[in-house]
């Protein structure tokens, strides 16, 4: 099972009121994708990995 990183938790929580919900989603729909994709936080924003670099969000 992909690993979750607590920075990304609180990257969300340290969000615009608007934005909490959209990054929650898009959180869930990456990893809806795979059971092994990775969170990591990358030049200060999450990055999802799976055999490399899969997708950011800011």
């Amino acid at each position: 099972m992909g690993k979750r990183d607590p920075r990304i938790d609180a990257y969300i929580a340290g969000a615009a009121d608007f934005a909490k919900p959209v990054l929650t989603h898009l959180r869930t729909v990456v990893h809806s994708v795979s059971p092994d994709i990775d969170e990591t936080m990358k030049w200060s924003f999450p990055h999802f990995e799976y055999k490399g670099i899969l997708c950011g969000m800011a």
